[in-house]
């Protein structure tokens, strides 16, 4: 009788929420625009964490996690005290440090209080990688293109390891695989170090000469 119900047709909107119109036009005749509808987001699918894609060894930074819809919208109603694990980072080599977000390591459940959608943390990355850091509440995820990529440096240079073929013939020199690495305080190698503004020197136990 010249009335659609579009409730029962199942008008839908899947975007970014917020305060719009709505305008129908017919192929003759003149359109109708509707009053402001707000659109909400809908129920939280999946989490973002959000961050700086550099960092140091052993430095930390804030990162954020947001709770959203299928649509990326920030679910506001996603509040309070919520455990997240977070992973895809490892530990350091050397001693091995386990990453950590808010003092708690990764792969351990931590609390962190949302606001609106919203919480933060602060990481700390020990091993020198490409990481791609990823949160989880136990239903939701990041891993659906919310994950935070990092790529950690190393630290300076604070110790070496050494590592000498045996044996070795007097007056020749060594051969097989032996190497000298520069190490930051968590193992992983020293990319920056140069000898020439920190120089080694080498001693030895036996009685002789080192060239």
């Amino acid at each position: 009788s010249g009335v659609a119900n579009l409730t029962s047709l199942g008008l839908k909107f899947t975007g970014t929420s917020g305060a719009g119109t709505f305008t129908f036009t017919p192929a003759s005749g003149t359109a109708a625009t509707s009053s402001s509808v707000t659109v909400n987001p809908g129920a939280a699918t999946k989490l973002a964490v959000t961050g700086t894609g550099t960092q140091t060894a052993g430095g930390s930074q804030t990162v954020t996690v947001t709770a959203q819809d299928a649509s990326g919208n920030t679910v506001t109603t996603y509040t309070g005290a919520k455990n997240i694990t977070f992973s895809g980072a490892a530990a350091s080599p050397s001693p091995a440090t386990t990453p950590t977000v808010a003092g708690t390591n990764f792969g351990t459940a931590t609390s962190l209080t949302f606001t609106a959608g919203v919480a933060t943390g602060s990481m700390i990355l020990y091993k020198a990688e490409s990481a791609t850091v990823n949160a989880t509440d136990g239903t939701i995820n990041s891993n659906t293109g919310g994950t935070l990529n990092v790529t950690v440096s190393p630290s300076t240079m604070t110790k070496l390891a050494v590592s000498l073929t045996s044996p070795q013939i007097n007056g020749t020199a060594f051969t097989g695989t032996n190497t000298l690495t520069a190490l930051d305080a968590y193992g992983n190698t020293a990319t920056g170090f140069s000898a020439a503004g920190n120089n080694i020197t080498v001693t030895t136990t036996l009685t002789g000469a080192i060239t």
